[in-house]
């Protein structure tokens, strides 16, 4: 679930350009106190200062470049030509922007305020593919956390697992308490059976989310819907994890945690069927496998031979009472 406003999103994808205009902008200097260049080479400079079309603009900066590689005014040009892209970011005129961005880009590789701004508006456009290439490229120069923050987003929208965990794991080495990468790395590496880490920041998230406020752009339902399943999730991630590593005194703790947040999970059921089991609770055991199988789902074919399994085990091989353990199951589950 996405938390962030439109704008509140727009100012993360972008904070690293404003840090841009100030640490990697070149400083002007005098032109006195430069070396001398030809009448010529100042006359194109003046034409591209004096050209208020920026397309023209990157035209004759383009040629600027091919013509006068080493000119003394190429920082003076850089700086004019910064100025007329912050324009069109101003203007949220993205398309034009990344088109005259790039051209300049094929002359001026390196300007770091341009891969910037360029990369803000991709992202803007929700070209995610193009948004890493020159994203990448910036956080190099500027390792900003709200722009990894942005990489991993992208990333994941990109259905990139790998690249996801990475930038994910750079966003919260420098922000910690960001619990919506905490539950995404949690979750990611749960689902690639990677335990340790999954059980690593769902638990850095229990923790984050215990001590997270409402987001003032948030309304109450959806803080408290994004709450819910975060700590659900959470509670059984951490649950599931003990359970595999047969820790089931807290498994059992963690699964019933999650429960709390959602009564329908019917894997948390089948899991603390499995560990009352193996801690020889028969009577929960039975009610938790009724419960996974009444729920329907995937793992209800399963619950319902353990159960009986386990009742025969338990009943000289009769299924008799079991129906009444289904009623209650049944009960507990319409109360919830």
């Amino acid at each position: 679930m996405d938390l962030l406003s439109g704008s509140t999103r727009k100012t993360l994808l972008i904070s690293f350009v404003l840090c841009s205009v100030l640490l990697l902008r070149p400083a002007s200097r005098a032109f006195g106190q430069e070396t001398q260049y030809t009448p010529e080479e100042y006359a194109a400079y003046q034409a591209i200062t004096g050209e208020t079309d920026i397309a023209k603009k990157s035209d004759l900066i383009t040629q600027f470049f091919k013509t006068y590689p080493k000119s003394t005014l190429k920082q003076h040009v850089v700086a004019d030509f910064q100025t007329a892209l912050k324009t069109l970011e101003d203007g949220k005129k993205w398309t034009q922007l990344i088109t005259v961005g790039r051209e300049f880009l094929s002359a001026v590789p390196d300007d770091t305020y341009t891969i910037a701004l360029v990369a803000a508006a991709y992202s803007e456009t929700k070209n995610y593919s193009q948004f890493v290439v020159f994203g990448e490229a910036a956080y190099k120069s500027n390792p900003s956390p709200n722009l990894a923050y942005a990489m991993a987003k992208a990333y994941k929208s990109l259905g990139n697992t790998a690249k996801f965990l990475s930038w994910a794991e750079i966003t919260v080495s420098k922000l910690p308490d960001n619990y919506e990468m905490l539950l995404e790395l949690a979750s990611g590496y749960g689902d690639l059976n990677r335990t340790a880490e999954a059980e690593k920041y769902a638990r850095l998230c229990l923790k984050a989310m215990q001590a997270a406020a409402k987001p003032e752009q948030t309304s109450e339902k959806d803080w408290t819907a994004y709450k819910t399943h975060a700590l659900m999730a959470c509670y059984y991630i951490i649950g599931s994890t003990a359970y595999q590593k047969t820790d089931y005194v807290n498994a059992i703790s963690n699964l019933e945690n999650s429960l709390k947040y959602n009564t329908r999970n019917d894997m948390a059921y089948y899991l603390l069927g499995m560990s009352y089991w193996n801690t020889r609770k028969l009577d929960m055991a039975a009610k938790n496998f009724a419960k996974a199988e009444l729920l329907g789902g995937n793992i209800a074919p399963s619950a319902r031979q353990q159960l009986e399994n386990m009742w025969k085990a338990s009943h000289q091989g009769s299924l008799t009472g079991l129906d009444r353990v289904r009623a209650v199951a049944k009960a507990e589950l319409t109360k919830k």
